[in-house]
């Protein structure tokens, strides 16, 4: 399998250059408190890769309970999480069925390539071509015990900051999860994961649409140049088929643009969720990605229209050209009928008369 693509476009990059969470930047102590993190906390990477439209989760339970794995149902129905060991490091992997995408928190990119995608490889659903994967990275530390959580605290205590420690939350580059307590880490990951996989799976849409754009664009131009065009009506369909199933994966077939039921009745995690998306520019990515295929449908219906105009002076010269053959047909009856008719009884009487 090839290494998933990262996104080169930043505006699809998870990592922002603002912070609109918590309102930390009003106080000014941002980098101090992400200083003082990395000094008590190692720093991991946190993989998020795309590899298919959804993931059968029963199907990824039972292929990884084969391998020895435990895997457990965070999010019935949604989310499963199993513990990963490589190379001297342990992390949870997250896969989210709905999405079709794996989270891996404690693994880089290459560690998530090499060992953990082909271990649910044959549950995906609809795969994507392995050139089309979408993987992102970001930064993040974990307050695994009290005691950590205490020292932070006895350096920061003067700081308004450290009353957002008993939470998890990002801070610049940086997330910090709070697993003091283990079932709620695993939450706030998932809800994080969550709003990373929105992420990913928005850009392996973009990229869609980028490459849709990139081959008619060549054909827009034909026509500008009044340059004859040598498409079929069944292309310019296929071409509307393509926009409408982008738009559908967007709008309709996924939760790309709502928040999943769960968070509701989460306020912490509908936060953390809301909170990364808009850190991601989710809302802002869709509204571009349906203006480009409003455009680009209207374009494409366009150019059916052209093709249809097209057809139809082809069956208005087939209908002229018919009409002229009865025409002459009639003409060659009637010169039969009447003209050699009306001969051939001349002939008959001057017989007659010698």
């Amino acid at each position: 399998m090839k290494p998933p693509r990262s996104s080169q476009n930043p505006s699809r990059n998870l990592r922002r250059a603002f912070v609109p969470h918590f309102n930390l930047t009003r106080y000014n102590f941002r980098d101090e408190l992400e200083n003082v993190l990395l000094k008590y906390l190692k720093l991991k990477p946190c993989t998020t890769v795309t590899t298919a439209e959804s993931y059968d989760l029963p199907k990824c339970i039972t292929l990884l309970h084969n391998r020895g794995f435990q895997p457990i149902s965070l999010i019935p129905d949604e989310i499963i999480t199993f513990k990963h060991h490589c190379n001297g490091n342990t992390g949870d992997v997250m896969i989210l069925g709905q999405s079709g995408s794996i989270i891996c928190w404690g693994f880089d990119e290459t560690t998530v390539n090499q060992n953990i995608l082909k271990l649910v490889e044959d549950a995906r659903k609809n795969p994507l071509d392995s050139d089309e994967f979408e993987s992102e990275d970001m930064d993040y530390v974990e307050l695994e015990n009290k005691p950590q959580l205490e020292s932070i605290e006895s350096e920061f205590a003067n700081n308004a900051a450290i009353k957002y420690l008993d939470t998890s939350f990002l801070v610049g580059d940086l997330i910090l999860i709070n697993s003091t307590d283990s079932g709620t880490g695993l939450l706030h990951k998932a809800a994080f994961s969550s709003g990373f996989s929105r992420s990913t799976k928005l850009a392996v849409l973009e990229n869609a649409m980028e490459r849709h754009i990139f081959e008619t664009r060549i054909i827009t131009e034909k026509v500008s140049k009044g340059v004859r065009l040598n498409l079929k009506r069944g292309d310019a369909l296929k071409s509307i088929g393509r926009l409408f199933l982008i738009r559908g994966k967007l709008n309709l077939y996924s939760e790309l643009i709502e928040t999943p039921d769960l968070y509701w009745s989460e306020p912490q995690l509908e936060k953390i969720f809301k909170e990364t998306s808009k850190y991601l520019d989710i809302g802002p990515r869709i509204n571009i990605l349906n203006s480009k295929l409003d455009y680009s449908t209207e374009e494409t219906r366009a150019l059916m229209n052209v093709l249809s105009e097209k057809n139809s002076t082809v069956l208005e010269l087939i209908i002229i050209y018919l009409i002229a053959f009865e025409l002459c047909f009639e003409l060659y009856h009637f010169y039969e009928k009447y003209w050699l008719d009306s001969k051939s009884q001349l002939d008959q009487n001057k017989k007659l008369k010698s």
